[in-house]
């Protein structure tokens, strides 16, 4: 498998959930890429992260408290207390990124979750330059032994921004433009929750969709985004337009879903507002190509094929992800791959909850 496969368990002590994950980085010397900022990106200044470190230090629960306790304790010199603190509030700070989401019903009202990760920047490792697509892994964590949900993940993360709860639903984040980092320290200074760590809460806790849309849609988030779920119930999906500060803008979008009754059939999302002129030729163009579509047509590999079309996919995307919680399937696909493991399309909700996962050492290539 392309990506390697992890487990974490959750009835393990915090500072111990983490830690093949940790040797597996700190054996490739990636564990600080996190907190590589990539050149072009406006890094926040010392006195802006020392203000960021008062605050989320505020935020942060003493279960993840003690998590970062575990990457101290595994990574050694190559992770800092303030360097973990500062990685789980990157978007709040402003960090880049450029994302597209598009999910779709098939005629009988199974939904399929297709996200691009799109995130730039190269380090430099014993002498090779390698990318975000070669520090990408799957986390499947575990409660009470059974698998709970599964997140694509890189160096140093804890919360999530890609998910799947078994059996239940499905999370993807995307960039607002009016994402900045003043506002956003502002709205935290007040209660405003960094996204990654609330929502793996959320995930961990509620195991339906529409009560999860409803949770989140009410969160007090320290920064404005978009988050798109699907549910294992037919036509179950929807996107919300997040604004900080737990307010919903009259000038924001409204909670948008599909809808069998009005022949909603798909959502798409990118990095701007849906009631606004589109930012970028992505959204006008996906849309145009999705008129010329048939219902019929959806199913994981149509999706796919959409994600890594000419329209969506970018030279900055680091991994498309597939998911559809009525069965229990996820798989992620590096730029390089050009399609799905055949077998893995057909996975069926006793397999996928009960699959074998494949140590980290023979996951790696």
């Amino acid at each position: 498998m392309a990506v390697p496969q992890f487990t974490v368990d959750l009835d393990v002590e915090p500072e111990e959930r983490w830690k093949e994950v940790i040797l597996y980085y700190k054996d490739r010397g990636v564990l600080d890429a996190l907190t590589r900022w990539s050149p072009d990106a406006p890094h926040p200044s010392h006195e802006q992260e020392t203000a960021w470190l008062e605050v989320i230090k505020s935020l942060v629960d003493e279960e993840y408290m003690r998590e970062i306790d575990g990457w101290i304790k595994y990574g050694e010199a190559n992770v800092t207390r303030d360097g973990m603190l500062l990685a789980t509030a990157m978007y709040e700070q402003n960090s880049p990124v450029f994302c597209s989401g598009l999910v779709a019903a098939m005629p009988n009202g199974t939904v399929v979750h297709g996200r691009n990760m799109d995130y730039d920047g190269a380090f430099e490792v014993n002498g090779k330059v390698i990318g975000w697509p070669e520090l990408t892994v799957d986390v499947t964590f575990l409660r009470g032994g059974k698998p709970l949900m599964t997140s694509v993940t890189w160096p140093g993360q804890l919360g999530i921004h890609t998910a799947m709860r078994f059996d239940g639903w499905t999370f993807e984040q995307n960039t607002r433009q009016s994402n900045n980092l003043q506002l956003n320290l502002a709205a935290a200074r007040k209660g405003g929750q960094i996204f990654t760590l609330h929502v793996r809460r959320v995930m961990e806790r509620v195991p339906d969709f529409e009560t999860a849309v409803q949770e989140l849609w009410s969160a007090n988030l320290a920064a404005p985004m978009y988050f798109i779920l699907t549910g294992k119930g037919p036509y179950e999906a929807a996107v919300l337009t997040m604004d900080r500060g737990g307010v919903h803008e009259s000038s924001s979008p409204p909670l948008t879903r599909l809808s069998e009754e009005n022949r909603s059939w798909h959502l798409l999302q990118t990095n701007d507002d849906a009631n606004a002129l589109p930012l970028d030729f992505r959204r006008p163009a996906e849309k145009f190509r999705l008129g010329g579509s048939a219902q019929s047509q959806v199913n994981p590999e149509w999706i796919l094929a959409e994600m890594h079309g000419l329209v969506l996919k970018q030279p900055t995307t680091v991994f498309t992800w597939i998911a559809v919680p009525a069965t229990g399937f996820h798989q992620t696909i590096l730029p390089s791959e050009k399609s799905m493991q055949p077998a893995a399309v057909n996975e069926i909700p006793s397999r996928a909850l009960g699959k074998t996962f494949l140590s980290p050492r023979r996951a790696l290539m």
